[in-house]
């Protein structure tokens, strides 16, 4: 064998090796998958790539379990082990907790404790999720549409009100019984804290509105809407507070939207009446101001 029939066989060899086709035990050949979604059936703007989450569950490959990749652009390109797989997608920034584990994987809100209670320290966004089963091939990409559906409910709350309302200034509200997580799998609710929103005022109206994102309400717990009616300067001697309780209306919605409407009077005597369901929300540009 001469010189270059040398360089030859050398080459065909070290493609050989490179290319794993001498031996499948020695080389692990890589899948692809090609995701993107598919927001059709979703009202709110989309989230952008980089809030876009997909976690790996292998059945039969040596990726460990729960290894998460995020979108850097509208399609992801991910390059894993071949085998079969079950993916659990996700939008937002939520805290994801026992990724570890199919069954276990679920989303958290941040919580702070005030006088011994738990409150949901910041704004909850809307966020949505998938499940999907795919197995991967080699030199065979496997393109999937991801159509993802509602993680979290919104729910609306109007305030009508009536009576002294010259110097009111402000409405605060706190509702007890948030759920703090939601499983992806079974989309069961754990944990229990309070949340805070900002009412805020329709121009030319006495209507105040807020709305806020939830994971669900505990269904162990009564879901309690506390307003605090702050006035100006020195009518702040009047500012009160009343409750009213939610529970007969949030307890056991499984429904995305909620919209609840109430009367408030203030003045000699400060007052709300019981809720009525708003067929159809109209947001306000103030909609949705940060907690407290």
């Amino acid at each position: 064998m001469n010189y270059t029939d040398r360089l030859i066989s050398l080459a065909v060899l070290a493609a050989a090796l490179a290319g794993c086709d001498f031996n499948e035990d020695f080389c692990t050949r890589n899948g692809e998958l090609v995701a993107w979604c598919d927001f059709s059936g979703i009202s709110v703007p989309p989230p952008v790539p980089e809030e876009r989450h997909l976690t790996a569950y292998p059945a039969d490959t040596d990726l460990p379990a729960g290894t998460t990749v995020t979108f850097t652009q509208d399609t992801l390109r991910w390059s894993i082990p071949q085998g079969g797989y079950r993916f659990l997608f996700y939008t937002g920034n939520y805290e994801a907790a026992g990724t570890g584990d199919y069954h276990e994987a679920r989303l958290t809100a941040a919580t702070d404790s005030l006088d011994g209670e738990a409150y949901i320290s910041g704004v909850q966004r809307f966020c949505c999720t998938a499940m999907l089963n795919e197995r991967l091939e080699y030199q065979s990409p496997k393109r999937v549409r991801i159509t993802p559906s509602a993680f979290v409910q919104r729910l609306n709350i109007q305030v009508n009100v009536s009576g002294n309302t010259a110097p009111l200034s402000s409405l605060k509200g706190t509702l007890s019984g948030i759920s703090t997580g939601r499983y992806l799998v079974s989309r069961e609710r754990t944990g229990n804290a309070g949340v805070t929103s900002v009412f805020a005022r329709k121009a030319g109206t006495d209507e105040w509105k807020t709305s806020l994102y939830v994971f669900g309400f505990n269904p162990a717990v009564e879901n309690t809407l506390t307003v605090k009616v702050g006035m100006d300067g020195e009518d702040s001697v009047f500012d009160e507070q009343q409750s009213v309780d939610l529970t007969p209306y949030v307890r056991g919605f499984d429904g995305d939207e909620l919209s609840l409407e109430l009367n408030l009077h203030i003045g000699r005597e400060l007052t709300i009446d019981d809720p009525v369901v708003i067929p159809e929300w109209e947001d306000i540009p103030e909609t949705e101001l940060p907690n407290l």
